[in-house]
């Protein structure tokens, strides 16, 4: 593509008498590094492409009004010492037709690498260089190191400088993480932090591995009985915004069924989270997101499918547990629960002082994208770390019972004595008649089943004419 400065100024685009020449335009806009590019490549029949500008290997998209721009600055600037632009200009207010939708596809169409992560590395792009990770380390490279295309909005907006450790310890987002993991044990609290880390390094891979295709779900730890709301999970989400692109999707307002329920996704996001779920999500119809890609219906728009290779990673937060145990589930999810450190009452800016992201200086910019790098370091290394829950068991199980269940059953059973169904099933009504009329025996016996099964319980149950019992015995007594 021809560079504009080698051009000499009296190159135009536009006749003696001032009549624009469309393909003279239109190469006048190829030598600025302007062309189309479709992003869907394996979809070009059905997709739109979009309009965008090279400087170097970094590539922008841009508008109608930027062209209209560059191209009345130019027509302005080779006038300038004689005057003649009215003419011209008068021909480009006549020749708008020319910065149509239709006319514009005619620009050059461009064929664009773009510097991608791999299974080994990922790739980080800041205003002075481009970081690559790798499990043993982190890298730093100039853009002209690469033949490849960066997209400008990928590229934050900081230098990026190492930070030493020592540093990084201190931290606000590196102290925020530490409070996110703490428990009263220290080698579990240690344990903790690198597996949410790991997360987080999950999350800011781009490469998409199909042995590995899990949902982050970061959930509140159960306080008495209660979850802790505004525990610093949709924070911690929105933290990796600043470095991926992310999509949010309201997940109290989240239809499954709605049409055009994922319309908020776009080709270049990145990472994409269920925001605040309800009980009652249903993970299962989420699958197909994060196995075989992403199907997105949009408003006036034509309908887009995201190959798994390229569509976003899964992030879900919530107040309750995700519900489903069967291999299916487990094999599609990477459950953390945050500790108590921050409620509603106690916020991050409480403990420091001031809002994390706009009240931050260089330096703390710089060592939250040193704690995000070596958070990918870990994942890269030893992939994603489970590591001991808390309340997690406690709180699947009152999702799919109740808290008064739970508070009832375990003062009324005692094990290896045998219970008749129905007696019991009276007996929780008497003492919550709230559930009457929406509680059924036959859900009531799943509740019995989920308890038996967090408490490690063998539940025997048969019949003796209409009468149905139960009986809970310790596992190493049978």
């Amino acid at each position: 593509m021809r560079n504009i400065n080698k051009l000499k100024i009296g190159f135009v685009f536009w006749t003696g008498d001032g009549k624009i020449v469309p393909h003279l335009l239109y190469e006048f806009f190829a030598s600025k590094g302007i062309g189309i590019y479709f992003p869907d490549k394996k979809n070009k029949k059905n997709s739109e492409p979009i309009i965008v500008m090279i400087n170097g290997n970094i590539v922008s998209p841009v508008n109608v009004g930027y062209l209209l721009y560059i191209t009345i600055n130019y027509i302005l600037e080779c006038t300038k010492e004689n005057g003649e632009s009215g003419p011209i200009l008068d021909s480009l207010h006549k020749s708008t037709s020319l910065f149509g939708d239709k006319n514009l596809k005619l620009l050059p169409t461009l064929k664009l690498g773009f510097i991608s992560d791999t299974l080994d590395y990922g790739f980080f792009f800041f205003r002075n260089c481009v970081v690559k990770v790798t499990k043993d380390g982190i890298q730093i490279f100039k853009y002209e190191d690469f033949d490849d295309f960066v997209l400008e909005k990928s590229i934050m907006p900081i230098d990026f400088v190492l930070v030493d450790q020592t540093v990084l310890e201190q931290c606000d987002f590196k102290q925020f993480l530490k409070d996110l993991t703490i428990v009263d044990d220290d080698l579990k609290s240690a344990d903790r932090l690198k597996s949410l880390s790991s997360s987080i390094g999950y999350l800011l891979h781009r490469y998409k591995n199909p042995t590995t295709t899990k949902a982050i779900i970061l959930m509140d730890v159960y306080i008495n009985g209660m979850p802790n709301g505004g525990s610093g999970k949709t924070l911690l989400i929105n933290s990796i915004g600043k470095i991926r692109n992310l999509s949010t999707i309201d997940g109290k307002r989240y239809d499954q069924k709605e049409w055009f329920g994922l319309s908020s996704v776009e080709l270049e996001t990145e990472v994409l989270l269920f925001d605040d779920v309800e009980k009652n999500f249903n993970f299962e119809l989420i699958f197909p997101l994060m196995s075989t890609g992403m199907f997105v219906r949009r408003k006036y728009k034509d309908h887009v499918f995201i190959p798994f290779e390229n569509a976003p990673k899964v992030a879900i937060t919530t107040n309750y547990a995700i519900n489903g145990n069967s291999d299916s589930f487990r094999r599609r999810m990477f459950e953390f629960e945050l500790s108590a450190t921050y409620s509603a009452d106690y916020s991050p800016r409480d403990k420091f002082g001031r809002n994390f992201f706009t009240e931050w200086d260089s330096q703390e910019w710089n060592s939250f994208y040193n704690t995000m790098l070596q958070c990918l370091q870990l994942f890269l290394k030893e992939g994603l770390v489970d590591s001991e829950p808390i309340n997690l068991n406690l709180t699947k199980l009152i999702n799919k019972s109740s808290e008064e269940f739970v508070d009832w059953i375990e003062v009324k059973i005692v094990p290896e004595i045998q219970y008749d169904k129905k007696v019991l099933y009276d007996s929780f009504l008497k003492v919550y008649p709230e559930f009457s009329g929406r509680l059924k025996q036959r859900e009531f016996t799943l509740w019995l089943r989920a308890w038996a099964d967090f408490k490690r319980f063998e539940i025997s149950e048969g019949h003796s004419g209409d009468i149905r019992y139960v009986t809970f015995s310790n596992i190493s007594t049978l």
